[in-house]
């Protein structure tokens, strides 16, 4: 018998309820053939271990069922005591936190009664109960008494739930880089003990930092385990946790599936506290579609009498009657309820931005603008602070998701008072967060180069690999480096000695600039379906409506694949004569959509794309033809570096060309690009076939990169899109931080696209470049093929080194080369930097090859034989893209 309990035990730490509730009814049965106190005895130990795995299969009260059937039938002062503890263990199952604490209270001498093993279950499920309490002083030190006496006897599972617990305060605290960090440590350790909980903690955390994607496939990949193990209560929780994650995705059919599944198995159950929880999040799914959904009065009913609402559940109750009262146009009762939530309290960022943006919407009902306004300004305050400690760029960019509803609010509020500079301060003001920031300046830990230089070899083998279960177990190991590499740049993402990030600049400082500048912004905006553009000229500024936003994603889309087509059309001239007019006819229809009736000046543009246009290739687009085009994330971003010039000039000023392998004319390419910049008389070096560390040096020196290589971009992954170097491909995620390039040329492919997200955020390789610190990028939102590029950046540089600025000397190759007219100019125009030219010393090489640094000059520039060459050269004239 005791072989079969200590096999349930484990069973039950693993998960595996079915196979435990199997283990233990044999146990009992065993247990039942003994006689007197050795049954008592026996039969009760059984019983509080079953417990456990009674909760989780059939509910709470057969649970507690059970328990109570050794509480009669027993005077054993320890029985006793562990049904107390197991008591606890099932209502902390069923968030029945106050149960839980007044189960473990109810517990008389456990430092005589328990052993050390039980008296940790018992501080676990405590500390976890203060937590979910919001209780966080008691919980940490229940918590951390738990993990000290589990580190000392040896028990490694309970080291885990200790660990991964203390992560689960970090997150209640608000500091998520170290609720990652700790739950990243409890992952890595080799304990016995099921991972679906643990699962479910970290999504919560990575949904709480906006990751939405990565949160709702860990939701996904925890739920999958918890269907194969009958974890029926587990189950429903992550299905209330999906249903926040449809909700944020615009998805209402999937939320309220979700949460039909969860109400369901939470009755089954007698899971009541969760039950109430899951109608209340459904009525929130049917406000936030403009319905008062019926018998709400009867779903709000257990939180009436909540007079300060201070917990998740509480407050969301709250936050309910309040949108309830304002669909139904009762402004007076909102300010009622809307009054229950007036305090700090601690809670997270999406609850804290949702209620400031029921303090605006009342408001607004109340007919004071003015308040809503404050709010609003003080909203984004609050989101900035937030996201500006953090050095992970990932982050940065996700945390944006929280204001989204606000940002809509805000635009809405700024249409409806026709003034064109409130509509550019409201657009201007959400839009790219992450880049008013100050640049990332965490480094890459040693962890994470370890882990991505396996990556890299990964990703290597993979590509060359003709075996294709190979292949497929490479992809399979590179995606887990991947979500690796992830965990690690979130966990270290706080720098407490981080400045807040600065204001977005205002209507009339951007005009003043564009004027200065000779210059006009076309600011894109999608706003409740429908696709608007903003002029600010040097003599005017207007708001146009142009359509429903969907119609210019579709034709932006089709333009985009049309490019792709005509990219690999090359070696059929019909085909490619087909293609190209589609393209011409993509670019047409997108020109006039967006473009067309808008009162564009003679002179260079800069155009903020908004969400669904990032990848546009703007300088190909009929009104824009021959025109000086920069692309911005927001006008913040652009004019950043235009009003710290004066006080931050350039220093020394050097070039470095740098190639890849597999393309025939990248070599030549890089040679000429050394060549102008010498003519010139700057210090320029040259990599031949250089390696990822090479292009890492490259960037974290010197004043113009350029890198002909192959390019990807990772749409579902835009962090890991990369160049292919000789070594294999170098990362978004390990740039240097900050970058030092004022300007950075990406002759690859597709590397200038910025995937949409949540939030209005950028995303990729490019927008890592600038959100690191460079001032200017130019990058190919499109294959290129190997020819094109070449020549067209062989004449950029010769533009740039004959002292145009970017926008110009990139026009120019356009006009001259419509197919180079998938490069466009990313951040803020730049022009070389005059008056302090490196002219080479005498005998001084003024090109190197080899890694940036090397003082090996390259032969045809300074006359000194010798180049490196990495790696086989397959000499391919295919487009810059890995596909190819």
């Amino acid at each position: 018998m005791l072989q079969l309990l200590e096999q349930g035990r484990h069973l039950n730490s693993l998960g595996r309820f079915r196979d435990a509730e199997r283990c233990l009814r044999r146990a009992l049965r065993f247990a039942d053939a003994l006689s007197g106190e050795a049954r008592e005895l026996a039969r009760g130990r059984v019983l509080i271990t079953l417990a456990w795995s009674t909760v989780a299969l059939h509910g709470r009260d057969p649970a507690l069922a059970l328990l109570e059937e050794v509480r009669t039938s027993t005077t054993s002062p320890r029985l006793l005591a562990l049904t107390g503890v197991q008591e606890a263990v099932v209502q902390v199952a069923c968030q029945d936190w106050r149960g839980a604490l007044a189960a473990l209270a109810r517990v008389e001498r456990p430092g005589e009664l328990l052993t050390p093993r039980e008296q940790v279950s018992a501080l676990l499920n405590g500390g976890l109960a203060h937590l979910s309490l919001l209780e966080l002083d008691p919980a940490r030190e229940e918590l951390e008494r738990a993990l000290a006496t589990a580190v000392a006897e040896g028990v490694p599972e309970q080291e885990f739930k200790a660990r991964h617990n203390l992560g689960c305060l970090a997150f209640y605290a608000g500091r998520l880089p170290e609720a990652i960090t700790l739950m990243r440590e409890a992952d890595a350790m080799e304990a016995p003990v099921g991972r679906v909980r643990a699962q479910h903690d970290l999504a919560l955390v990575l949904l709480e930092a906006g990751l939405l994607d990565q949160a709702r496939e860990t939701l996904a990949r925890a739920l999958g385990e918890a269907l194969s193990e009958g974890h029926r209560l587990e189950e429903a929780d992550l299905r209330v946790d999906l249903a926040t994650c449809a909700q944020l995705r615009d998805a209402p059919v999937a939320a309220r599936e979700h949460l039909a599944a969860a109400v369901t198995a939470y009755r089954a159950r007698g899971a009541t506290d969760r039950q109430r929880y899951a109608a209340l999040l459904r009525s929130s799914v049917d406000l936030a579609e403009g319905v008062v959904p019926r018998g709400l009065d009867r779903v709000l009913a257990p939180w009436r009498g909540v007079a300060r609402p201070v917990l998740p559940d509480e407050r969301l109750a709250a936050r309910v009657e309040v949108e309830a009262a304002l669909l139904r146009g009762d402004a007076d009762a909102a300010g009622a309820a809307l009054a229950r939530l007036a305090g700090r309290v601690r809670q997270g960022l999406a609850a804290d931005m949702h209620e400031r943006l029921l303090v605006a919407r009342v408001a607004v009902a109340q007919g004071d603008r003015a308040r809503a306004r404050r709010t609003v300004r003080t909203a984004l305050q609050r989101l900035t602070d937030r996201v500006a400690p953090t050095q992970s760029l990932e982050i940065r960019s996700a945390l944006a998701l929280h204001g989204q509803r606000l940002a809509d609010f805000d635009v809405t509020d700024a249409l409806a008072d026709g003034s064109v500079g409130r509509v550019f301060d409201s657009v201007e003001r959400w839009r790219a967060v992450s880049h008013r920031l100050a640049p990332v300046t965490v480094p890459t830990d040693s962890r994470a180069a370890s882990l991505l230089a396996e990556l890299r070899q990964a990703r290597r083998e993979a590509a060359d690999s003709a075996d294709g279960s190979d292949a497929a177990r490479l992809r399979s190991r590179a995606a887990d480096l991947e979500w690796q590499v992830s965990q690690l740049d979130w966990a270290t993402a706080e720098d407490g000695a981080a400045a807040g990030g600065g204001a977005p600049t205002a209507y009339g400082t951007a005009r003043r600039l564009l004027h200065d500048r000779g210059e006009q912004a076309v600011v894109m905006f999608a706003h409740d379906g429908e696709q608007h553009a903003l002029v600010v000229g040097t003599t005017g500024s207007s708001v146009h409506h142009l359509g429903p936003a969907a119609r210019a994603a579709e034709v932006a889309d089709r333009l985009s694949r049309d490019l792709r087509a005509h990219a690999f059309a090359g070696p059929h001239p019909a085909l490619q004569a087909a293609v190209g007019r589609a393209v011409e006819e993509s670019l047409g229809a997108l020109g006039d959509l967006l473009l067309g009736a808008l009162p564009l000046e003679d002179g260079p543009v800069v155009v903020v794309p908004g969400l669904t246009l990032r990848s546009v290739p703007w300088g190909m687009l009929p009104p824009l033809a021959g025109r000086a085009v920069t692309v911005a994330p927001s006008v913040t971003r652009w004019s950043a570096p235009l009003l710290e010039d004066g006080a931050s000039p350039e220093g020394a000023f050097t070039v470095t060309a740098l190639t890849g392998p597999r393309l025939r004319r990248a070599d030549v390419e890089a040679e000429r690009v050394v060549e102008h910049w010498h003519a010139a008389g700057v210090r320029s070096r040259l990599a031949l076939q250089a390696e990822s560390g090479d292009v890492r040096g490259a960037l974290g020196a010197d004043g113009l990169v350029h890198v002909a290589a192959h390019g990807t971009h990772e749409p579902q992954s835009p962090w890991f899109s990369s160049l292919h170097m000789a070594d294999g491909p170098v990362f978004a995620h390990e740039l240097p931080r900050p970058a030092a390039p004022r300007h950075v040329v990406l002759s690859a492919c597709d590397v200038g696209r910025m995937d949409p997200r949540p939030g209005d955020e950028p995303l990729g390789l490019t927008a890592a470049l600038l959100g690191l610190g460079v001032r200017s990028v130019v990058a190919a939102v499109a294959p290129v093929s190997d020819e094109v590029a070449a020549s067209a950046m062989e004449a950029y540089h010769a533009g740039l080194a004959s002292g145009r600025s970017a926008s110009a000397a990139l026009a120019a190759v356009v006009a001259q080369e419509p197919a180079a007219g998938a490069f466009c100019l990313y951040g803020t125009d730049w022009q070389p930097p005059t008056g302090t030219p490196q002219r080479a010393a005498a005998g001084d090489g003024a090109a190197t090859a080899g890694a940036a640094g090397s003082e090996e000059a390259r032969p045809g520039v300074a006359g000194v034989a010798g180049r490196r060459r990495v790696g086989a050269q397959i000499q391919s004239a295919g487009s810059r893209n890995i596909a190819s």
